[in-house]
């Protein structure tokens, strides 16, 4: 009973695509199975890769994580917040009507009265 049910289907099946002609079964059989090596080359570039966005995604947060931690190790801040030093106080400036550090004056002000020296 079985087999004669198949036997029905493939005869139906085989009436409705006896109109269609396949004329490209050499070309078909050439890319789905090269020979040479350009043809499994160009075989293996064309296959569709599905790409799990989430693993992806932990696997690049990870990356960037470990980096972080490397260079933060490798290269500490140094301050004097860091190095256990109190911070000095810093003092304000008035003059001509704005507002400096002092010690940032200090320090570029022979700069501006001798512009020779570099």
């Amino acid at each position: 009973m079985e087999q004669e049910q198949q036997f029905n289907l493939k005869e139906q099946l085989e009436s409705e695509l006896s109109g269609l002609r396949f004329t490209r079964e050499a070309e078909v059989i050439q890319r789905t199975h090269p020979v040479t090596f350009r043809g499994r080359l160009r075989a293996f570039w064309n296959k569709e890769l599905e790409l799990p966005v989430v693993p992806l995604g932990t696997a690049f947060a990870l990356l960037l994580t470990s980096t972080f931690l490397y260079h933060a190790v490798r290269h500490p801040k140094s301050g004097p917040e860091m190095s256990g030093e109190v911070p000095q106080q810093r003092e304000l400036v008035k003059s001509g009507g704005s507002i400096y550090w002092k010690d940032e004056i200090e320090r570029r002000l022979p700069h501006h009265e001798n512009p020779d020296q570099g």
